[in-house]
Parts: structure tokens; sequence; C-alpha cells
């Protein structure tokens, strides 16, 4: 992943207006989170901040990047957090920045 995206990823702000950071818990797979984007991107295609979120979603997926499958999972928690922050917050966060 580029720099740039990953600074500006990171630097994505939580509810409180700071950074999140996701901890997905073990019983959930990849897959799984994957699955609930693409629903949750699905299911938004037509809100007022679906051009905005896709083009995260995009940028992201477009990026040159290489991530462990931990770093995978919370990369898909943040985004998921974009279009259903109460899923993702049940899912494995946001956990404030230590």
């Amino acid at each position: 992943m580029s720099d740039k995206i990953h600074k500006q990823k990171s630097e994505q702000p939580g509810p409180t207006g700071q950074s999140a950071e996701y901890d997905p818990p073990g019983w959930i797979s990849t897959e799984e989170l994957e699955e609930e984007l693409f629903a949750a991107a699905v299911a938004d295609s037509n809100g007022a901040r679906a051009e905005v979120d896709f083009e995260r979603i995009d940028a992201y997926f477009a990026a040159d990047h290489t991530e462990t499958e931990a770093e995978y999972q919370r990369s898909l928690l943040r985004l998921i957090a974009d279009l259903r922050p109460q899923l993702a917050e049940l899912l494995g966060g946001p956990r404030r920045n230590r």
C-alpha cells in the first residue's frame, strides 16, 4: 500500500473525530468481512454518501499494498465502518490509538 493511502486510512477519523483502529475477532473470517463490505456497498449504492464511500473503497483495492491477514482484516473493518459504523463496532472496534 502506498504511504499516502495508508496515511489517509490510518488517519481516518472515527465517530468521535479521533483516528479509529479496529481489532477483528478471531471468529470472523476474511471472506466474511469481504462479504459484509460487499453487502453494505450494494445496500448503500443509492445513498447520499455513496460516491465518497465508493471512491475510498475503490482507492483501497486499486492501491498496490502488502498487508498481513490481520492488517487486511483491519482495513476491511475500516471500510465497513464508512458504510455500517455500528456493524464495524460490533465486529471489532473502534479502539483508541495508544
